[in-house]
């Protein structure tokens, strides 16, 4: 049975209202779950998120953590689309607004967060490189500069 099917076309109206929908999912707060209440989380609050084999730990800049059941790859799909964050291998991923220094060598590298030292994998170098430059772009520091300054290679 062959059945005709009627599509509307959409309007350029239509799609701003998606784009608006969508920008505010994405916004400067995220919600969680935690112990049975919804938490809103400012981004801007994150230093990084850590696996704890299935759960993600966040560890906040007022020195909070808040423990969540989610796994680290659930989240790194939801912050895909923020430019601040980025996954430096298997257990962090990071908010680049409290990137105090970097370190490259060839087994990839360090980035100092708060006086922690997280270490950037060789697969994951270039990704990082690449969204730290844009990041870098966007924030309207001059990139070049900071990349020399905050970058150190280490012979090893």
């Amino acid at each position: 049975m062959n059945k005709l099917i009627y599509k509307t076309p959409f309007s350029p109206e239509g799609f701003t209202v998606v784009q608006n929908v969508e920008s505010q999912a994405t916004g400067a707060n995220m919600s969680m779950r935690v112990a049975g209440k919804r938490n809103m989380v400012k981004l801007g609050d994150i230093l990084y998120l850590k696996s704890a084999k299935n759960y993600t730990i966040f560890k906040l800049a007022d020195g909070r953590e808040i423990i969540s059941s989610k796994t680290l790859r659930i989240f790194e799909e939801e912050l895909d689309e923020i430019t601040n964050f980025v996954r430096l291998h298997r257990s962090y991923i990071i908010n680049l607004e409290h990137v105090k220094d970097l370190y490259f060598n060839c087994r990839g590298g360090e980035v100092l967060i708060h006086d922690e030292k997280i270490i950037i994998s060789r697969r994951k170098a270039a990704e990082f490189r690449r969204k730290y430059r844009r990041f870098l772009r966007t924030t309207g520091q001059n990139v070049t500069s900071t990349i020399k300054l905050k970058t150190t290679i280490r012979m090893a």
